[in-house]
């Protein structure tokens, strides 16, 4: 029974960094000025990272020579990555009050930040940004962030979750296989 819940956990995982890559992504493609912010560059990481180590956990589950301390390595490696992108992208959405607010001071906020302006320029009037005719723009790409950074921190809870299970798995006595999930 564990072993089908490892499964589902592991496919939760794949799906997990899937959705992190394509929003990283899709995020830093929005990147029309200068080049995209880290946060989303190491979100599209933490995205592929993840995927590869869902892919070598399904893979452990039926190869009994790979080692169980590698999945339990990469596992533990990702997610680490999961709650360092989801802390990044938290951190560098702090001052951004409401990604729906129309109000001008919300507004001012999301056309002030590195993550929704698609990037700025200095002129002598101030900053000019690549969302300057279109400020509804920045509310869907906050959005986009905040999905971001919550698929990043499931990522994170399952990981732990899955290293855990096998722990779990383990200590029952499992098969080679089943000894890490």
């Amino acid at each position: 029974m564990l072993s089908i819940v490892a499964i589902a956990v592991r496919g939760f995982l794949l799906l997990f960094g899937a959705v992190v890559l394509g929003l990283s992504v899709t995020l830093a493609k929005h990147q029309v000025i200068g080049s995209a912010p880290t946060e989303s560059s190491f979100g599209s990481f933490a995205g592929a990272f993840g995927i590869i180590v869902s892919a070598v956990g399904l893979v452990a589950l039926w190869v009994d020579k790979i080692s169980p301390f590698i999945p339990l390595a990469l596992d533990a490696l990702a997610s680490v990555f999961y709650l360092a992108g989801g802390i990044a992208l938290t951190v560098a959405l702090k001052g951004v009050s409401s990604c729906t607010n129309m109000n001008n001071e919300a507004a001012r906020q999301r056309y002030d930040n590195k993550l929704l302006n698609g990037g700025c320029i200095n002129t002598d009037q101030g900053p000019a940004c690549a969302v300057e005719d279109d400020y509804a723009l920045t509310g869907s790409r906050c959005q986009r962030v905040q999905a971001d950074y919550v698929f990043e921190y499931l990522g994170f809870i399952f990981g732990v979750a899955i290293i855990g299970l096998g722990y779990v798995l383990h200590r029952k006595g499992g098969s080679t296989r089943a000894s890490y999930v």
